[in-house]
């Protein structure tokens, strides 16, 4: 994790202040307070606000205040706040960051609960121990699965009069359709794929075609640098061709909805996880589905599996352990809050959430949770645990494949600085 300054430290809690203005604080001074911070989009806040008043109505007393961001502008508040004994009492943890926060004690262990407040027999094993730190205890609570995919606008694609790509479609043979629609649009300025040399998951995905992985379960590096070199050079044909994006349109993409290239009519086929549907579906007229990653060739082994959902952590320095607990149970549990918050967090995986969930969520969730229940011959066994550090290497990787894709380093040069940075972010966390 990086030194932060007072300079920073001030900016990310600044933060708070702002949350009244967009409706999150509640102002009047209560018996007890909480403070959940989570990342995500306008549809996940009104979700999210909904459940919490819920859980204040059934719990006079009771105030939970409520404080976003964007997923770039999480980690570096979250870290600040940590570093500044200001840390929410609930956070909302991804699977890539959980290990380095739990190791550093920023966590709180939740063994102690379960089979009391928390209740996970519904949940398969492996889905909950995907939760556990290197100490094998449990620092988070998710709330379903979630798994790659690549968003598809159909719309453009059968404007273009090109076959939109379906799952079990290669890399050579999307670079190929992907060079037909750019050649066969009217839209300007439209390209058949997004960039996805810089993203962790679709590497991961390439990677555990080829019997890879990122890390080993000693948490180590478990790729080489011909397995990064090749990744590179794949979207480097890619943008030569023309099929993907350049590097300076793929640049303006920050990771949100609102920025990707599916949404802003630069590709018509871009690489995300199947939960993100329902956010992108809202924030465009064309029709949208999801697909499978690419196959590296027809007998790959299985890329995809299914990941834990977002989860949500309780800080470590949380006055009321039992409260915040409380609060966790009720919002990853409770029946009426799984009918607010639907698939949109994860595909929930108890039956009894599932069976209550289903006739209210949206079309884009239906959507979501049919492209699950259809990918089973491309889905394997869980990742080893990531280990600490390994969210700093998800920034290293998209920063190189932008030297790569800006001609300022070849993908040999590249991968050699890949392996290189990742093994020295590893050996120090």
């Amino acid at each position: 994790m990086s030194t932060l300054n007072r300079r920073q430290f001030m900016a990310a809690t600044s933060v708070l202040g702002l949350a009244s203005a967009f409706g999150l604080g509640r102002a009047s001074a209560q018996e007890k307070t909480l403070r959940m911070f989570w990342w995500g989009n306008t549809d996940r806040l009104e979700r999210t606000e909904k459940v919490i008043d819920l859980y204040q109505a059934a719990n006079p007393g009771v105030t939970v205040m409520g404080e976003t961001a964007s997923f770039a502008d999480f980690w570096p508040r979250l870290a600040t706040q940590i570093v500044g004994d200001a840390a929410p009492d609930i956070i909302q943890m991804d699977f890539r960051y959980l290990s380095e926060y739990a190791s550093r004690g920023a966590l709180l262990p939740l063994d102690e609960y379960l089979g009391n407040k928390l209740d996970l027999s519904a949940i398969p094993a492996d889905q909950v121990d995907a939760n556990r730190g290197a100490d094998g205890k449990l620092y988070g609570i998710s709330f379903g699965v979630n798994v790659a995919a690549c968003h598809v606008n159909e719309t453009a694609w059968e404007e273009a009069g090109v076959e939109a790509p379906k799952s079990g479609i290669t890399y050579e043979e999307l670079a190929e359709r992907a060079l037909a629609f750019k050649a066969a649009t009217k839209r300007s300025g439209m390209f058949g794929l997004a960039d996805a040399s810089g993203v962790e998951v679709p590497f991961e995905n390439f990677l555990r075609q080829r019997g890879k992985a990122l890390y080993t379960a000693d948490g180590e590096i478990a790729f080489d640098t011909s397995d990064a070199r090749d990744w590179f050079a794949l979207w480097q044909d890619m943008r030569k061709s023309g099929a993907c994006v350049p590097a300076d349109v793929q640049a303006t993409d920050l990771n949100t909805v609102e920025t990707s290239m599916l949404v802003q009519q630069r590709a018509a086929l871009a690489f995300g996880l199947a939960n993100a549907i329902g956010p992108t579906r809202n924030a465009m007229q064309d029709s949208v589905g999801l697909i499978a990653y690419p196959l590296i060739s027809a007998d790959a082994a299985p890329g995809h599996y299914l990941r834990p959902a977002t989860r949500v952590s309780i800080s470590a320095t949380t006055p009321d352990p039992e409260l915040a607990v409380d609060f966790l149970a009720y919002f990853t549990q409770d029946i009426e809050a799984a009918k607010i918050l639907g698939a949109e967090r994860g595909i929930p995986v108890d039956p009894k959430i599932q069976e209550a969930i289903a006739p209210l969520i949206s079309p884009a969730e239906s959507a979501s949770v049919d492209y699950v229940a259809s990918i089973n011959q491309y889905v394997g066994a869980l990742p080893p645990l990531a280990p600490p550090g390994a969210g700093e290497v998800t920034t290293v990787l998209q920063r190189i494949s932008q030297e790569v894709g800006f001609e300022a380093a070849s993908p040999e040069d590249g991968a050699s600085s890949l392996l290189s940075e990742a093994e020295a972010i590893l050996a120090r966390s």
